[in-house]
């Protein structure tokens, strides 16, 4: 489980929010909305 930086939150990682931007895919809190990491998909093409 992740732990978020800035509320301290051990969020379980299903219930993480995650935002498709262009190819990469950034991943939220859910609770204080602070960024925790982001990853590139091969699958989502630039726009």
């Amino acid at each position: 489980m992740p732990t978020c930086a800035h509320c301290g939150q051990s969020v379980p990682i299903d219930e993480l929010v995650r935002h498709e931007h262009e190819t990469r895919v950034v991943v939220h809190c859910p609770d204080c909305n602070c960024v925790l990491g982001q990853y590139r998909d091969p699958s989502l093409r630039s726009r």
